[in-house]
């Protein structure tokens, strides 16, 4: 081997040990700072009275380093061992309350929106109410104001009419005309029907019931087919004939009818050709008029005959026309006991109604003649 190659040989062996020596004094002074570090923060964080650093005599960085590690080597009886469960309790404490805040914050803010969205929802649904309501009210407010309305109008009513009707007529002119007929005198009352509405109520026709049984009434009109069923224009008042009332004392006016049919009869027998042709009609008269009772007191007129007092034969003409309505009537007569119960107007259309009930008097209650107390 050749002295060039031992020297080189030395020089990297000298220049390795160099190196190590470099490298391992780098560490230990760099392993004794940390270690003076880690003295001072145990120093630090140690209360004066605490036992785990003791004081030490000055020692060298490895002795430093070994008592640091031989304090830092745990034991079973070391007061930072028993925290650490609680501190681990304690941070999962806060851990658990904050994931209980979290929550109930959560469930609060829930709540918060379905209340809200509840109040919304609800207030929405008044609203819709309100305004379907008032939909409805428009819609029920714009029906009854384009139907007919009727009433009766109870300050004009009744309007009193006086007509003398015949007890009797005869038609010959063979009789004198003073017994030809005899007049009695009634007070009709009418009843004034009023249309309140804006349309027209068409083919109005007149009932008058008295307790469950009831009769046709008329209007008052100049036209015939008007008689049974009337238009009652918007804003406008027609006049409902409900019945004629006696007028006047019976008793008088029957002795006078009594007088007179004896003079009638006395006449027609005196002479041949008149008891031939009116002996059996006078006998008729004769014996539907033997009391005062026999004077109809409250009457109804018929669409055909209008006001008549009816006699026997009338009686059975006008039968077919009255049909079953009729019911309440004797021989054309109200009879005055039936007064006495639940008495109604009713007056019926094709588009609309009217119903009010009345009081009908056995006797009118003023000079007037009117016997009807609404």
């Amino acid at each position: 081997m050749s002295l060039s190659t031992q020297k080189q040989r030395l020089r990297i062996r000298i220049y390795g040990l160099t190196t190590t020596l470099f490298f391992s004094a780098s560490f230990f002074i760099v392993l004794s700072y940390f270690i003076a570090l880690a003295e001072n923060s145990f120093g630090e964080n140690t209360p004066p009275s605490s036992n785990l650093l003791p004081s030490l005599p000055k020692q060298g960085p490895i002795n430093k380093l070994t008592s640091a590690i031989n304090i830092a080597r745990p034991t079973t009886n070391s007061p930072s061992l028993q925290q650490i469960p609680n501190n681990i309790s304690a941070n999962m404490k806060r851990i658990r309350d904050i994931v209980n805040a979290t929550a109930s914050d959560f469930r609060n803010e829930i709540r918060t929106i379905v209340n809200d969205t509840r109040n919304a929802l609800l207030q929405i649904g008044i609203t819709f109410g309100e305004v379907g309501s008032i939909a409805v009210a428009l819609v029920a407010a714009s029906a009854l104001i384009r139907r007919p309305w009727l009433r009766l109008d109870k300050v004009y009513s009744p309007l009193i009419r006086r007509i003398e009707l015949g007890a009797y007529d005869i038609d010959d002119s063979r009789i004198p005309f003073s017994l030809r007929t005899f007049k009695i005198s009634y007070k009709i009352n009418t009843v004034l029907v009023k249309n309140k509405g804006w349309k027209a109520a068409k083919n109005c026709k007149g009932i008058l019931r008295i307790g469950n049984d009831q009769v046709k009434v008329y209007w008052y009109a100049s036209l015939p087919y008007e008689i049974e069923g009337m238009t009652i224009n918007s804003r406008s008042v027609e006049y409902l004939d409900l019945f004629a009332i006696f007028d006047g004392e019976v008793s008088e006016v029957f002795n006078s009818l009594s007088e007179n049919i004896s003079k009638l009869k006395s006449y027609v027998n005196n002479d041949p050709s008149l008891r031939q042709a009116l002996s059996a009609r006078v006998d008729v008269i004769s014996n539907k008029y033997k009391s005062p009772e026999d004077i109809p007191q409250i009457i109804t007129q018929y669409a055909k005959d209008g006001w008549r007092i009816p006699v026997a034969e009338q009686y059975l003409q006008t039968t077919r026309e009255a049909e079953a309505s009729t019911s309440i009537m004797v021989k054309g007569n109200i009879p005055i006991e039936r007064i006495k119960e639940m008495t109604k107007v009713i007056v019926t259309s094709e588009n609309t109604r009217l119903q009010k009930r009345i009081t009908i008097l056995d006797r009118p209650s003023d000079t007037r003649g009117a016997a009807i107390k609404f």
